[in-house]
């Protein structure tokens, strides 16, 4: 990776970011304008950037820590604790304990049913070891930039955030493997 490529990924996450939040406001769904849809998913790509960053960070640490078996299984708990958390404690803490948990096992599978086949794609272009790492980022990074809006309670506007964070993540990850693929130019 050098800083062209960098730049690129960059330049095209916040455009990817910004298409999503336009498509959102386009949309009607989440009720938002135009201006403030391409602001949105412009800030929010730059989230998803900085929580990529933050996951090739972690992974190369614990790569050089602990064997690849360790580091997946450490990963697979991780995405476990992450959907356990997406559910019970946000059950808790809204529903107060009370009512029905599917609404909230719903609300945990969707980014997660995402992830599994984003994962499985790049598992395809990248092969089988990738699986796990891509659901771990595709899941557990989401859920970490999403924590705020999460808390938040507004579902709507909660969707609309967890819909361009995933959106961003996808291309950040299928970007990667491209541009790492791509021969640096010679000088």
């Amino acid at each position: 990776m050098n800083l062209r490529k960098f730049w690129f990924l960059f330049g095209t996450t916040a455009v990817v970011g910004m298409a999503l939040g336009l498509l959102a406001a386009l949309s009607g769904l989440f009720h938002i304008s135009v201006v403030f849809g391409l602001i949105t998913g412009g800030f929010l790509s730059a989230t998803s950037m900085m929580g990529f960053w933050a996951y090739l960070t972690l992974n190369f640490t614990m790569r050089n820590f602990v064997t690849f078996g360790m580091w997946l299984a450490i990963q697979v708990l991780l995405i476990v604790l992450v959907f356990f958390d997406m559910v019970y404690f946000r059950y808790l803490g809204f529903g107060g304990g009370e009512g029905s948990v599917w609404p909230y096992i719903g609300f945990a599978t969707w980014p997660l049913a995402v992830a599994l086949v984003g994962a499985f794609f790049k598992a395809r272009v990248s092969g089988g070891r990738s699986f796990i790492p891509a659901v771990f980022f595709l899941y557990g990074f989401t859920v970490l930039e999403w924590f705020v809006a999460l808390k938040s309670g507004a579902e709507l506007q909660t969707n609309l955030i967890g819909l361009i964070l995933i959106g961003c993540n996808l291309y950040l990850l299928f970007q990667y493997t491209r541009l790492l693929k791509q021969p640096s130019p010679k000088r």
